[in-house]
């Protein structure tokens, strides 16, 4: 049955892959499509590569960061679990990949150099970063649309998905906040509530629990600031990369207007879908570019282009991650064998105690 429901689901995950690209490509000619991208200015797209590459050092250096109240980890082990944590992110169906850095990262360390890291800790600096993008892309949306003032019903859809975005996960952040000031309490009530119906789960469920509100330390406020720092960084090079791009297509955005398109992108590619995030990339790329352009979805020469720059932009952010996720695996600095096997993690924290 878990295999059948697994099938269904993967099934189902590339029907909306399916859908979106048709949505997408069905009033663009793909020839012109085809031509709009041979025949597009190379240096803003290769430009933007080198951005991605950027990116990926931000992103990993904040990640350490998010780390350092759990253990120390090198950087070598770090950016190899980040790059091959992408690469699987991308690979795998549904987002099942989010997994694979927290797991990769948590395995023993070559040599014993660097901490043995709890994997509930790990994955709770996954979450924290996953929060901060969301708050910050949600944030990112709402303020270049309400700047812009545009109208129009991409615009009011782009509008309330942001809204929906931050306030969803500003809820998920206060949540996570009260139960880390609350963490006995919290850990008590779900080992009370699981133990009647679940008795030999209950320690197995809330012990990892425990472990994981630990993790969701900050460390000090040079630090918060830090990860805040980057945080912009990494938004703001890939604001930067979407305009460029944009401009070797022919699509005059500004700054802002790249901004809403890269909101519209990341709040779409939330939606599971097949391998990739094929499909919710490319429509609500196209969906933020019709917000300024008209008729980048209906009219078929201004859909050529935009399906262009839309497949353009995730050709190269899919390419990025998975390039450099190969480079680290083919180096041999980290195995994928026995990743999603249960491990007996010596490096626990114990019940009740922080290491903070």
């Amino acid at each position: 049955m878990p295999h059948r429901k697994l099938i269904l689901r993967i099934g189902l995950s590339l029907v909306v892959s399916g859908v979106l690209i048709f949505l997408s490509l069905r009033h663009a000619d793909l020839r012109a499509v085809a031509s709009a991208i041979v025949t597009a200015d190379p240096w803003p797209v290769f430009g933007y590569f080198v951005i991605l590459l950027a990116v990926h050092l931000v992103k990993t250096l904040r990640w350490g960061l998010l780390l350092k109240p759990v253990g120390n980890v090198g950087f070598r082990r770090l950016n190899s679990a980040s790059a091959i944590g992408f690469m699987m992110m991308v690979l795998l169906p549904l987002r099942l990949g989010e997994l694979a850095r927290p797991l990769l990262v948590s395995r023993p360390p070559e040599g014993g150099q660097g901490d043995l890291l709890p994997r509930s800790g790990a994955m709770a600096s996954c979450v924290i970063e996953r929060i901060i993008d969301c708050l910050a892309v949600g944030v990112l949306g709402i303020v270049s649309l309400h700047v812009l003032a545009t109208t129009g019903t991409a615009a009011e859809f782009a509008r309330r998905a942001s809204v929906a975005v931050t306030v969803g996960f500003t809820a998920l952040c206060v949540a996570l906040v009260v139960a880390f000031f609350m963490r006995e309490r919290t850990v008590a009530f779900v080992r009370a509530v699981l133990r009647p119906v679940l008795p030999r789960w209950a320690d197995r469920i809330a012990v990892p629990l425990d472990r994981f509100i630990l993790g969701l330390h900050l460390g000090s406020a040079g630090r918060v600031i830090a990860v805040l720092a980057l945080t912009a960084a990494y938004w703001c090079l890939h604001v930067w990369g979407f305009w460029m791009v944009a401009g070797a297509f022919g699509l005059k955005l500004t700054g802002l207007m790249a901004a809403t398109v890269l909101a519209c992108q990341v709040v779409g590619i939330m939606i599971p879908a097949g391998p990739g995030m094929v499909g919710t990339s490319q429509f609500f790329t196209q969906l933020g570019v019709s917000i300024f352009i008209a008729g980048a979805l209906t009219v078929p020469d201004v859909a050529a282009r935009a399906a262009a720059y839309a497949n353009v932009i995730w050709l190269l952010q899919f390419g990025q991650q998975v390039l450099t996720g190969l480079v680290f695996l083919l180096a041999g600095h980290t195995s994928l064998v026995g990743l999603f096997r249960p491990m007996e993690n010596v490096a626990h924290v114990e019940p009740g105690r922080s290491r903070f």
